[in-house]
């Protein structure tokens, strides 16, 4: 398969938006995270970070799936399924098994000072991407009849706009019984209405040479109305701040603004950097290679840099804001150092993530 250089970019910025993420949460964005400072953002600081944190949630785990997605029908070809499922076991499965019984339970004995139950963790995309290649991988095997679905224009737009529809209201029927926050096994199943159409549209995409007309002025058009609905959020979260409450779930109109509004958010802001990249950045670049290459090992130790950072911005007399942006700063690129370190001594065992 020839290379898309561009999205290398995007993986390297996801992974990136992902620390910057699971940051925010630990100085007093909304979220769940293992170690949450003791002094934290408030006010209209706090205000702009969860808008921002429901921002990334619309779209960075969405627009991981669909490149995830991307490429495995090809690779599946090229593989072979027995192949591609040993392939799987080694990148995806074992890792998942380290960070579950060891790494996640070292973290809270590193934060709290007593060995945590097993646990997912941010790991929990890794585990569903695993379940869901091997769904397909099942689909493709024993499926009577193969799907097929053969997309032109205008019918694409028109396709993805209807999904972006449906997927709003099958997330505001979901989160009536597994509202966001609640896990289920160290999943939030109030988000994975996104995650799963965004994971067929990425293999539908494959086969119908999708990413090849991405057109520009779409693109730009998406990140316009993906800004007006930003600003829409923080509008009702600025005038509105007790509705928060009900963004998560249940029967109000304030959980099916946030299902719908999240759901067109995830399609503008998708196409958007999809578009971008393959007009502007889809060019070779060995720094962004590698970069790329270590994404996943950056992503799997992420969480002791931002916990061991926090940590040490405690004790600095700093703001939390302040403080926050130096964990970025500093955090970002010496987890990328050690990650090449981890993937390369993964790789001497054995281990080819």
């Amino acid at each position: 398969m020839k290379r898309i250089y561009f999205l290398d970019l995007i993986r390297v910025f996801l992974a990136i938006v992902v620390f910057c993420h699971h940051s925010a949460i630990s100085f007093g964005a909304l979220g769940d995270w293992y170690y949450l400072s003791r002094d934290s953002v408030s006010g209209i600081t706090q205000v702009l970070l969860s808008v921002n944190m429901g921002v990334d949630q619309a779209y960075f785990m969405s627009l991981f799936f669909f490149i995830s997605a991307y490429f495995l029908p090809g690779t599946i070809d090229r593989k072979g399924v027995k192949s591609f499922i040993m392939d799987r076991i080694n990148r995806l499965g074992i890792p998942l098994l380290l960070f579950y019984f060891v790494l996640s339970p070292f973290l809270v004995y590193w934060i709290y000072g007593f060995w945590g139950k097993p646990g997912l963790g941010p790991m929990w995309f890794v585990f569903s991407l695993l379940f869901f290649e091997l769904a397909y991988v099942g689909y493709r095997s024993f499926g009577v009849k193969r799907f097929k679905m053969r997309c032109e224009r205008p019918k694409i737009l028109f396709i993805i706009m209807s999904l972006v529809i449906l997927t709003g209201l099958l997330a505001f029927v979901v989160r009536l019984w597994f509202p966001m926050g609640k896990e289920v096994f160290g999943l939030q199943i109030g988000f994975f209405p996104s995650y799963v159409v965004m994971y067929f549209l990425g293999i539908v995409a494959y086969r119908n040479q999708w990413l090849e007309r991405l057109n520009i002025k779409i693109g730009y058009m998406c990140g316009i109305v993906g800004l007006l609905m930003a600003l829409s959020l923080l509008y009702v979260g600025a005038t509105q701040p007790n509705c928060i409450d009900y963004f998560s779930g249940g029967f109000n109109g304030y959980a099916l603004y946030y299902a719908v509004w999240e759901s067109i958010m995830c399609a503008c802001v998708c196409y958007f950097l999809l578009a971008l990249g393959k007009f502007y950045f889809n060019t070779p670049s060995s720094v962004i290679c590698k970069l790329s290459m270590h994404s996943y090992s950056f992503y799997i130790i992420h969480p002791f840099f931002i916990v061991g950072c926090v940590f040490v911005m405690e004790s600095l007399p700093l703001s939390p804001l302040m403080r926050l942006i130096l964990v970025c700063i500093i955090g970002i690129p010496l987890c990328l150092a050690v990650a090449i370190g981890v993937r390369k001594l993964l790789r001497i065992a054995g281990v080819r993530i």
